[in-house]
């Protein structure tokens, strides 16, 4: 079984890499579509913060004891928070990413023995979703 500490150093590693990769985009290029179809650096990058922030609350929500199982259309929650972060300068996305990730890590450290649904929510929404997008960031800066 995975310990916390090692969750949040996998999250660490992760968030890093990511940063790394979208340090590397030049300015003029953070709102170009293409990192993926219709989404720009910028999109991702708020888009991996949002979801840092979003899966907080269901962390927090698992240590209620409350239901976490809320189906959507994840599609199309995804163009809303994608929709919300174009509304945001690139710096405001940065400290509101940063904001979410730290809230995320807390919901965490906050659970004395994180269930296998906190663990999943927590990998899925953070250093899986970083690395994810890192690499498809670093083939954009490619191109």
């Amino acid at each position: 079984m995975t310990t916390t500490e090692e969750l949040l150093q996998k999250e660490d590693a992760a968030w890093s890499a990511f940063v790394d990769a979208f340090s590397k985009v030049p300015e003029d290029r953070r709102s170009d579509e293409g990192v993926v179809p219709g989404w720009s650096v910028h999109d991702l990058v708020w888009h991996c913060g949002f979801w840092a922030g979003y899966v907080a609350e269901v962390l927090r929500k698992i240590a209620r004891g409350e239901p976490t199982d809320d189906s959507q259309d994840w599609d199309a929650f995804n163009t809303i928070v994608v929709q919300d972060g174009r509304g945001m300068s690139w710096d405001e996305v940065i400290v509101r990413s940063e904001q979410n990730r730290v809230a995320c890590r807390e919901a965490l450290q906050a659970l004395s023995d994180p269930s296998d649904e906190a663990v999943d929510e927590f990998k899925g929404e953070t250093y899986e979703h970083y690395e994810e997008h890192a690499a498809e960031i670093i083939a954009f800066v490619g191109t």
